[in-house]
């Protein structure tokens, strides 16, 4: 499988996001700074919404995914119930690790990703 040069990407935060927890990319026209600011005004949207929770729990998932990938050998997918990850593919496991330790010390939200 290959990521198309452009799609959406939808953020979900353990297991939960907004209707705005999705922006699109295209990886021929933007850089990547470009690309983590898409990421972290998304992260930044969604933790100012949940740091107004009363009894917030730490954050133990995040995914980062998109149905916009090809299948390069003809193979089939379901793109409506396909979600693959984009972190590895757009943005490295340590930029998104610290995007959300940032905000989240900001926020006041405890961080408990399990980044590998």
């Amino acid at each position: 499988m290959k990521i198309k040069s452009n799609g959406v990407v939808k953020l979900a935060f353990n297991g939960k996001s907004k209707n705005s927890s999705l922006y699109t990319y295209n990886l021929q026209k933007e850089t990547q700074e470009q690309l983590l600011a898409k990421l972290r005004e998304k992260v930044v949207d969604f933790f100012s919404f949940y740091s107004d929770f009363n009894n917030k729990s730490p954050i133990k998932s995040f995914e980062a995914f998109s149905a916009d990938y090809l299948c390069t050998n003809a193979c089939k997918m379901d793109m409506i119930n396909t979600k693959v990850s984009v972190v590895g593919v757009i943005y490295t496991v340590s930029e998104v690790k610290n995007i959300l330790t940032e905000e989240g010390q900001k926020f006041g939200i405890t961080i408990e990703v399990p980044f590998r």
